[in-house]
């Protein structure tokens, strides 16, 4: 691929491209951010990619993993600012060492868990607080997809996480803002 090519794909795509992130990431900032960064791994590996569809396809895809990527490292920084905070502020010697490092360890690997399309939907709805009839528009999916998807990842979630879920444990995720997910698991 020349400079010329990725130029004009590059002024092609790159509003499409802010527009989706901007859906998911709900911040026009971090979207372009996005966008951009997108393209910057588009041109490094260009040698190497091999794209199967169309090239608008692909960069539509390589924008939400990007976007989705995004949020999760963004929610896991809040969530390790939040459990440091509360465990800081807690009374009980050791208890929010435990909190910290079981139940985050519990959530992160329950979530990996599930399927690819699963974990996607599951953010998209509980992290984001996309409506199911946004999460269908912004990945192409029917809404019955997106509920299937939400439906199985609770219940899987739910039997993983059924040792931690306790009154304390419950009140420390509602504290530190995992309430979305917590709730919808009782």
């Amino acid at each position: 691929m020349t400079e010329k090519e990725f130029e004009n794909i590059y002024r092609t795509y790159f509003a499409m491209m802010c527009t989706i992130a901007n859906t998911i990431v709900k911040d026009r900032e971090t979207a372009t951010d996005i966008a951009q960064q997108v393209f910057v791994n588009f041109w490094s590996r260009k040698d190497e990619i091999i794209i199967q569809s169309n090239i608008k396809s692909y960069l539509h895809r390589s924008t939400i993993n990007t976007a989705l990527n995004h949020l999760e490292k963004q929610a896991h920084i809040q969530l390790s600012n939040d459990m440091s905070a509360y465990s800081e502020s807690t009374s009980v010697e050791g208890h929010g060492t435990y909190l910290e490092g079981e139940v985050e360890q519990a959530i992160v690997k329950a979530i990996s868990t599930l399927p690819p399309k699963c974990q996607e939907v599951f953010s998209l709805s509980r992290y984001q607080g996309m409506s199911n009839q946004e999460i269908a528009d912004t990945l192409n999916i029917s809404i019955k997809s997106v509920e299937k998807h939400i439906t199985k990842a609770l219940k899987d979630l739910r039997e993983l996480l059924r040792p931690y879920l306790n009154y304390s444990i419950i009140f420390f995720a509602i504290e530190v803002g995992l309430s979305l997910v917590w709730l919808s698991l009782t």
